[in-house]
């Protein structure tokens, strides 16, 4: 089934403009044909460990993929391949609050506050952010528009984390969820690129 979504939904509240434009795409695209989806993955992952953002990166800060995320599993062990450091988020019981931690592996992960696979604080050790340096943070979006505008889950933790976050950012999202406009408002912040199993887009060019 293709993926031709709308890009906002008529009428109602930015709040509510934005969960029932996640409700849909969520739905949309947890119908991916599986062989079509690790297709996808496969290629995004590609694009990703060739991206000179990533080999210039000396931390990865990542994501676990849950449900029907994009899987950039591959890409990740790929960063531990190539001796770079690699972090998870572990999100707290606060609204919005998102840290870090390094991993060496993706075993050993824990269920989290919303069941995502997440770092053991008693094994791993928190990422700490200097003033700047060669960081990459991964941003998981349900669907991105092509300002760099992101669609999230709704739990306001990468709103809150990349204002502090002195490294690059890039958005992951497959090329179909890629939307010419995304409901917005004042405070939303756009994510300086965005990348796709299809292109990478640069926002500041």
């Amino acid at each position: 089934m293709p993926l031709n979504v709308a890009a906002e939904p008529a009428g109602g509240t930015l709040p509510e403009r934005k969960a029932a434009l996640r409700r849909e795409l969520l739905r949309r695209r947890g119908e991916m044909d599986s062989a079509q989806k690790a297709a996808r993955d496969r290629k995004l992952c590609g694009r990703l460990c060739q991206l000179w953002r990533f080999r210039e990166a000396e931390i990865i800060l990542g994501y676990y993929p849950i449900g029907s995320e994009a899987d950039i599993r591959p890409a990740l062990l790929e960063a531990l391949r190539r001796g770079k450091g690699l972090a998870l988020p572990r999100c707290g019981s606060q609204k919005g609050e998102m840290d870090f931690y390094l991993v060496d592996s993706l075993e050993g992960l824990r269920p989290g506050a919303f069941g995502v696979p997440e770092p053991d604080p008693a094994r791993c050790a928190a990422l700490s952010l200097p003033a700047r340096g060669p960081f990459l943070c991964l941003v998981p979006g349900l669907a991105f528009d092509r300002a760099g505008h992101r669609l999230g889950y709704g739990k306001g933790c990468y709103d809150r984390f990349l204002p502090r976050f002195p490294g690059g950012a890039v958005g992951i999202c497959y090329e179909a969820l890629l939307l010419d406009r995304l409901p917005r408002g004042r405070y939303d912040r756009a994510i300086p690129a965005v990348l796709t199993e299809d292109r990478f887009l640069d926002f500041r060019l």
